[in-house]
């Protein structure tokens, strides 16, 4: 019996998007009925505390969630588990990408902090485009602060529970960050790192949403197989492998990340029949 709905957010759980309601409402209903019929949702993301606080009360359901691709973990409103950097071994990489590889921008989310990106030598053009994108984001947007000083402060103080490097705007510099990722993992072992489209995601050792989900279900007392994994993008990949049989990727996502996955849907309200085979889902009802 399946007791734990794990999904993602981004092209996931915000597919279609809906940028002043935030969760289509065929989505929302279902998140609503398996909760009712006595099933757990855990939000599983790379993004923040913050951001994923503010989610959970604007739709107003007890959710529990996996943030920065499993370094926090809240159940029941409780933080469970709080995972950061090391603090050198920290410094050293981001100075070595940097040399090694020019990013576009570096980022940090950190326990207390909203995003941080630290200075790049990247055309005035491409910061441009990166901030008109964050503009139109609507509710999905996260507050960021731009600053050398913050970025490396959050770093000393042990405080960053992961890095995104975006490596670039164009499908060229989407392929070569899949690539670049492959790269570091071999290189760097010391850390956790998974492709995101134009980002590459950094956590420590040991964190992945995979590891967040199989620490979610352990502190539950769930067996493995009580839970659905939904996602659409390279950073979901472990889950996908973890929970193969149970695993289900977004039609919309690429090719190398939707072979990983069991099933294939369009939407995650399509996963009604899996999750809440009882319940009327009011196929009247138009999409909110």
């Amino acid at each position: 019996m399946i007791k734990v709905l794990a999904t993602d957010l981004d092209g996931t759980l915000f597919y279609p998007k809906k940028p002043v309601a935030m969760v289509a409402k065929k989505n929302r209903k279902l998140v609503r009925d398996f909760i009712d019929q006595g099933g757990r949702v855990v939000l599983v993301s790379s993004r923040g505390e913050q951001f994923l606080e503010r989610l959970k009360a604007k739709l107003e359901l007890p959710l529990d969630y996996i943030g920065c691709d499993g370094t926090v973990i809240s159940v029941s409103g409780q933080r469970v588990m709080d995972k950061v950097f090391d603090v050198e071994k920290t410094k050293q990489l981001i100075a070595e990408i940097r040399d090694s590889y020019d990013p576009g921008l570096i980022l940090i989310a950190s326990r207390t902090q909203p995003t941080v990106m630290t200075r790049t030598r990247v055309s005035r053009f491409t910061n441009f485009l990166y901030f008109a994108y964050e503009a139109v984001q609507g509710a999905y947007r996260e507050p960021y602060v731009r600053s050398d000083h913050l970025f490396y402060n959050e770093i000393n103080k042990g405080e960053v529970h992961k890095i995104m490097v975006l490596v670039g705007i164009t499908k060229a510099k989407q392929a070569f960050a899949e690539k670049m990722t492959k790269e570091l993992s071999a290189k760097y072992t010391d850390f956790e790192f998974a492709w995101l489209n134009q980002f590459i995601e950094i956590t420590p050792k040991g964190c992945s949403k995979a590891s967040g989900v199989a620490f979610y279900l352990d502190y539950l007392g769930l067996g493995h197989d009580n839970v659905v994994v939904v996602g659409d993008s390279g950073n979901d990949v472990p889950m996908f492998e973890a929970f193969h049989e149970n695993s289900y990727c977004m039609s919309h996502a690429k090719g190398s990340v939707k072979e990983k996955a069991a099933h294939v849907v369009s939407h995650v309200y399509d996963l009604r029949p899996v999750l809440c085979p009882s319940v009327d889902s009011n196929p009247s009802e138009k999409e909110g």
